[in-house]
């Protein structure tokens, strides 16, 4: 993929709408897209809020969301070999922290959760 790698997965200050007045974009492509995001979510939770956010709009995406599904996928180019690795034979202490913004969503009040993992 010839882009250039950026620093963060999706722009903190831009709030992800319904966007109904933007250009539609191929529903397939965009849900292949998301869908492949979605499993590399599982090993890379840096993008884990970003493709949670992108896959919201999944049954109507528009050039917008199109614009931070690519965002995602110059920050993984800017990131290559980051993840999470389970080596067998260690010992493990797991601690966990959640947290939730209660219906911070404009669009339609639904919460956003996150969490935090440590090993």
């Amino acid at each position: 993929m010839g882009c250039k790698p950026i620093s963060t997965p999706m722009d903190p200050n831009h709030k992800l709408g319904e966007a109904k007045e933007e250009p539609v974009v191929d529903k397939r492509m965009y849900q292949r897209l998301v869908d492949r995001l979605i499993y590399l979510a599982h090993t890379r939770p840096d993008i884990a809020y970003s493709v949670s956010v992108i896959s919201q709009f999944m049954h109507d995406p528009r050039k917008p969301h199109l614009q931070v599904v690519y965002r995602v996928l110059h920050y993984l180019k800017g990131n290559l070999g980051k993840g999470i690795l389970f080596k067998k034979n260690n010992t493990l202490t797991l601690e966990a922290y959640t947290d939730a913004d209660y219906a911070g969503f404009l669009v339609d009040r639904r919460s956003t959760t996150g969490y935090c993992t440590f090993l």
